[in-house]
């Protein structure tokens, strides 16, 4: 028995709040966590909408059932199952998404923030040191940083760029012997970041997201 592989194509949806166009001042391209859809995710960012923000939601190319009716779905960035070619094709077509919208926005005039909630945090940081783009704050909601990319060759880059990370108090999967080895190897890597906790769960609460929002 030999692997073989080909390269097809494959059509991606995403939601946005907000119109493309030139009088756009912010962008936020948020992605969603594990086994949820983007159609609901984006929803708990309508109050970013002011008529100069733009929201995109990307949703993840790997869709499955979560329930067993069969009723429910959701998607998945990447599991460990062909894990390198998943980061690949997550980071080429978030790439290729962003292409799309900043050429609809005709100017780069705009502070750009990059949202990953849960697994979503993990791909976001991914994508963000693939790219080229110029990022102004990555906020990691109840996310990872994976160790991936923290290299040597990044440090220049995770230096430019502003971190977040916000965290529940009552997030049960995150319990708080994890966020304490998390935030030691952030400092000790030496990312600057500022933190952010609420008093909640493993979720994005509209009303915490505004007034983040408002720092920023």
């Amino acid at each position: 028995m030999s692997k073989h592989y080909i390269t097809v194509s494959k059509k991606a949806r995403y939601y946005q709040i907000g119109e493309a166009s030139s009088k756009i001042k912010k962008v936020w391209i948020v992605l969603h966590g594990y086994a949820m859809l983007s159609e609901f995710f984006i929803k708990k960012f309508q109050d970013l909408d002011d008529g100069e923000t733009l929201i995109i939601a990307p949703e993840a190319l790997n869709r499955f059932y979560i329930d067993g009716s069969y009723n429910r779905v959701g998607a998945s960035w990447m599991t460990k199952e062909e894990r390198t070619t998943d980061i690949k094709e997550n980071n080429d077509y978030l790439n290729s998404l962003a292409k799309e919208v900043f050429d609809q926005i005709g100017h780069d005039n705009f502070s750009l923030n990059i949202l990953g909630f849960s697994q979503g945090g993990a791909t976001a940081c991914r994508w963000v040191f693939s790219s080229a783009m110029k990022v102004s704050n990555l906020i990691l909601w109840a996310g990872d940083i994976p160790a991936d990319t923290l290299t040597v060759e990044n440090k220049e880059k995770w230096a430019s760029i502003n971190t977040h990370l916000i965290m529940g108090n009552q997030d049960y999967l995150i319990p708080e012997e994890m966020k304490v080895k998390f935030l030691e190897e952030v400092q000790n890597y030496g990312i600057t970041f500022s933190s952010t906790k609420y008093e909640g769960g493993h979720k994005i609460y509209p009303e915490v997201l505004l007034n983040f929002s408002k720092s920023l």
